[in-house]
């Protein structure tokens, strides 16, 4: 069987996260919960995860302050990132901090559209790492040059 994709739910709002769950689930991934992005990232830290689905506004650590600890660390680099919010006006994604952002209310077909994005921008996050590893670090390809 193949391995599942794990996701975190990272939002103070238990009833959203709770139902979040228990779709994601249903549809065959592996779901942890927590209530703010300083929870989630110890879970990171723990554990392998594919996708952070994050609200943006939360005590302790906000959904930008999380993907922007996640960016910022070397081990998790390749974890997609999609950002829940009620109030897009609020975020500033010139850094490219986040994989998809959605707005708050969403459809399941939203949500699921959000994680087909992510996984999309993941995959290509580590097509392009494999091909910056396959160039020797003196910066020749190889090639004998005459």
């Amino acid at each position: 069987m193949a391995d599942r994709r794990s996701i975190l739910i990272v939002d103070d709002e238990f009833g959203l996260a709770e139902m979040l769950r228990e779709m994601l689930r249903d549809d065959g991934y592996d779901v942890t919960l927590a209530i703010n992005g300083r929870l989630a990232f110890d879970v990171l830290r723990e554990r392998r995860v594919d996708l952070v689905i994050t609200d943006l506004m939360m005590p302790v650590m906000d959904g930008q302050e999380l993907a922007t600890a996640i960016r910022g660390d070397d081990a998790m680099r390749g974890v997609a990132v999609l950002l829940m919010t009620s109030l897009p006006s609020l975020v500033n994604d010139e850094s490219g901090l986040y994989d998809a952002i959605i707005r708050k209310p969403f459809t399941p077909e939203g949500l699921l559209a959000g994680m087909t994005t992510c996984f999309a921008a993941q995959q290509e996050r580590v097509r392009r790492n494999r091909s910056l590893r396959a160039v020797p670090s003196d910066g020749h390809d190889g090639k004998r040059v005459s």
